[in-house]
């Protein structure tokens, strides 16, 4: 039976899901050098019946009152492809008050196998979120991607507004320049924080693929179909965790992917108090 399936470097590594462990609901550090480890783990199945799932772990911890580094690496497989990578973030919060902007950096480095041959994986990001009233901020971000034969870079502008102390509604759009990525990328999302439970609903839409690759005869052929993503999640804190569980749909160009992802984050304590 031929099975096509989305091409591994977009569809399962460039896009992604619109959501992901380190953009995940959770409560605020008890303090400012508040450690925090962040496991993730995922199943799911893809068109044709076969299985995909993997996991994380992410070390964060806060330092000063506006700065947050990070450590992790990261296992996935679909079918018979799979990479592994590791992964650096940072990020620093400036300015007072209602006023702030927050600049981050990410890289995401490592390699896979998609059975007939290997693969390199690099995506690095940039970008800066400034809050120009206590409840609107502007997002700007630039990501460039080198995964197998695909490349470019993928710069997104963003809105946010906090329509309650709870709720907070935002849209993106991501529009690839250079490379062969053909993205075109809309996303909305919904977050509810509240004292019981937290929630986040949204979807994404638009191209993202050039190209689909057989994972079974390692060919590509032309693929130029939409990206339909719908996801939805609740959390919960129990202590010193925080749970969070992701029900997320892929449709591309007639490949259906589904996964159920589940997140905790572990306060340690901070540095130097017992845990």
């Amino acid at each position: 039976m031929r099975t096509r399936v989305p091409a591994l470097c977009l569809a399962l590594l460039i896009c992604g899901r619109a959501f992901g462990a380190a953009d995940v609901m959770a409560p605020a550090p008890a303090s400012p050098a508040d450690e925090r480890l962040v496991f993730s783990a995922d199943g799911g199945t893809l068109t044709g019946g076969h299985g995909a799932g993997g996991g994380a772990i992410t070390w964060l911890r806060n330092v000063g009152t506006g700065g947050v580094i990070g450590v992790g690496a990261e296992y996935q497989e679909v079918f018979n492809a799979h990479w592994t990578l590791g992964a650096l973030t940072g990020s620093l919060t400036l300015g007072e008050g209602d006023a702030k902007t927050n600049l981050y950096a990410e890289a995401h480095e490592g390699a896979g196998d998609i059975g007939t041959h290997a693969f390199h994986y690099s995506v690095i990001t940039a970008g800066a979120i400034a809050t120009l009233a206590s409840r609107f901020s502007v997002q700007l971000e630039e990501r460039r991607l080198d995964i197998d034969k695909s490349h470019g870079n993928l710069p997104k502008l963003g809105l946010s507004l906090r329509v309650t102390p709870q709720l907070q509604a935002s849209a993106s759009y991501a529009h690839s320049i250079g490379g062969n990525l053909g993205t075109k990328l809309w996303t909305a999302r919904l977050d509810y924080t509240g004292k019981m439970l937290d929630w986040l609903a949204g979807g994404a839409w638009g191209p993202v693929s050039p190209a689909a690759l057989n994972y079974i005869t390692s060919t590509i052929t032309p693929a130029n179909g939409p990206l339909h993503e719908g996801f939805a999640g609740v959390g919960k804190t129990f202590g010193r965790t925080h749970w969070l569980v992701v029900g997320d749909f892929q449709d591309l160009n007639g490949t259906k992917r589904t996964t159920v992802t589940l997140v905790c984050t572990v306060h340690l304590g901070a540095y130097g108090q017992p845990r």
